[in-house]
């Protein structure tokens, strides 16, 4: 008999999670030599070298030119919305920015889903108007007293005393539609931070909210800072595209199966029992059977010494129909096909449809049951390409 193959689960799961985690773009300072470099053409917002706020007024004083980007140094309700000139989905925006007393701005991420900017320093009770607040919907034709609905008040009052420089960190996944153009998830703000301070966590919003200079939903837009109700210094301010985070769930998924096929292949008992949850269920449904996965495991160990060994060439393929799930869970619908052949040239194959549960434990993705629910077909096999 010869010696078992070496365990490579660990090291092939490891280095497609370091291919996934490095999908995401570079991190990109919008903010670098010239103020508005990063930015579409736009009246009355400039770059300068130094701002400080004027004591109790809703007003800057500015000096010079240079690459902080200022709207102003009083109210100007003629300011447009300053727009980046590239668009995003999933990001991460880190903004550095000073506000006087009693102004107020927004960011608008993808054009059309606002984080509020406000001086709330001080304030005992917070809203959604608030810094770092979710901004309400609007709809005219909701009754009256209804049509400002939604918005997300923040969790805490993070802000700093007007003319302090102060920070804004969002993380945002755009809504997501399927091929028909149907939504099938809302605009999320993963979280907010302000000053360092959670105020958001998971915050959903079903579409645009009030006074988004952009309209509908889409999957990318730009990121705009509205200009016209009080001024705003920004002296840093951060995009990085995010990975899809469903793209990145199923290529773990497709990491995952492709280490059962790898283990089944190479005959490695172990790596495919450390493939499945400790209390995974087998359900071979056409057989009205169901049992704990390891009774299933002893059945089979005979079937990988024989490919360990090399008296069997098996092989296993999956194929998927149906995929959903969260972060932590999956639902693959599909077919596997399993192919042995025998070293005099005899060779079977059986496909099988398979309808498998599985969930993320301790970072790494297990069955937790297995449903073979019926005997396929070659056409069937083959129509899932």
């Amino acid at each position: 008999m010869s010696s078992a193959k070496p365990n490579h689960s660990a090291q092939a799961l490891g280095a497609a999670i370091f291919a996934i985690l490095s999908t995401s773009a570079v991190s990109q300072e919008l903010i670098l030599n010239g103020a508005l470099d990063s930015f579409r053409p736009v009246n009355d917002w400039h770059g300068v070298a130094n701002v400080e706020a004027v004591a109790g007024e809703t007003a800057f004083t500015t000096a010079g030119e240079g690459r902080i980007l200022v709207n102003g140094t009083t109210k100007n309700n003629g300011i447009p919305y300053l727009f980046t000139k590239d668009d995003y989905g999933d990001a991460r925006i880190e903004m550095e920015f000073m506000v006087p007393k009693g102004s107020n701005s927004g960011v608008y991420v993808m054009g059309r889903y606002e984080v509020q900017i406000l001086d709330s320093f001080g304030r005992p009770r917070m809203f959604a108007g608030d810094l770092g607040g979710i901004y309400q919907r609007w709809d005219p034709t909701r009754p009256e007293g209804q049509q400002s609905f939604e918005g997300s008040r923040p969790l805490a009052n993070a802000a700093k005393a007007p003319g302090e420089w102060q920070t804004l960190d969002i993380t945002f996944h755009a809504p997501r539609f399927d091929a028909t153009g149907r939504k099938t998830a809302d605009a999320t703000f993963e979280k907010v931070l302000v000053n360092g301070v959670l105020v958001q966590q998971n915050a959903t919003t079903t579409g645009p909210t009030r006074s988004a200079p952009l309209e509908g939903e889409t999957t990318r837009g730009p990121v705009a800072i509205q200009g016209d109700h009080g001024p705003i210094a920004i002296r840093s301010l951060r995009v990085t595209p995010l990975a899809d985070v469903e793209e990145a769930r199923l290529r773990e998924l497709d990491a995952y199966w492709g280490e059962v096929s790898r283990a089944v292949h190479e005959g490695d008992f172990e790596s495919y029992k450390a493939a499945s949850h400790p209390d995974a269920v087998l359900i071979a449904e056409s057989k009205c059977l169901s049992q704990p996965y390891p009774v299933a495991l002893e059945r089979w160990r005979k079937d990988f010494d024989a490919a360990r060994e090399g008296s069997v060439d098996a092989t296993v393929e999956f194929r998927f129909s149906k995929r959903f799930g969260d972060q932590t869970t999956a639902r693959e619908t599909g077919m596997f096909r399993y192919t042995s052949r025998q070293p005099d040239g005899g060779t079977t194959s059986e496909c099988v449809h398979l309808d498998a549960l599985l969930v993320k434990r301790d970072g790494a993705w297990k069955i937790l049951v297995e449903n073979q629910t019926a005997t396929g077909t070659e056409a069937e096999w083959e129509a899932l390409k």
